[in-house]
């Protein structure tokens, strides 16, 4: 369970790097074994550690120590990150690419920045980056179609 002092204390960190308002109603965020996280967010065997949906629900591998680990903690960080997006944006009815691959890169921005901010010094930020291994993250907007899949993930 993710406590609500942490929770709070992660969205006016992203509120403070991003200006992004935070809403009177908290995210829901749901922990669930890997292979239900697969399944819920893939249909299949895949390498997500966590997922925001267009409503703005988190679901969240189970097996990350959220609030103990900083790396574990980062990928909360993200996808809290796209929950303000989404709550600070107009309604859109679709999504194109360019906007999910710009949200993208601003959570990775946010993730990256809280993982600098909270780390003792810079060994210890590299070491945690090198954990996070971003290098090896991507977006699924590729089709071309310029619409974003509903159900896309990254890595982190």
């Amino acid at each position: 369970m993710i406590s609500s002092k942490l929770l709070l204390s992660l969205l006016t960190a992203i509120s403070g790097y991003t200006g992004y308002a935070i809403p009177g109603d908290p995210p829901h965020i749901e922990t669930l074994p890997h292979l239900v996280l697969e399944q819920r967010v893939c249909g299949r065997p895949c390498q997500v550690y966590a997922f925001t949906f267009p409503d703005g629900e988190i679901v969240i591998d189970e097996a990350l120590a959220i609030g103990t680990d900083p790396v574990a903690t980062s990928i909360l960080v993200h996808e809290l990150t796209h929950f303000l997006q989404m709550k600070s944006a107009a309604h859109l009815d679709r999504v194109t690419c360019r906007i999910w691959n710009d949200r993208e890169r601003e959570a990775f921005e946010v993730q990256t920045r809280w993982l600098r901010d909270t780390s003792v010094n810079i060994h210890v930020f590299s070491v945690e980056m090198r954990r996070l291994n971003l290098r090896g993250s991507h977006t699924l907007c590729l089709d071309h179609s310029g619409i974003a899949p509903q159900q896309s993930w990254t890595k982190g």
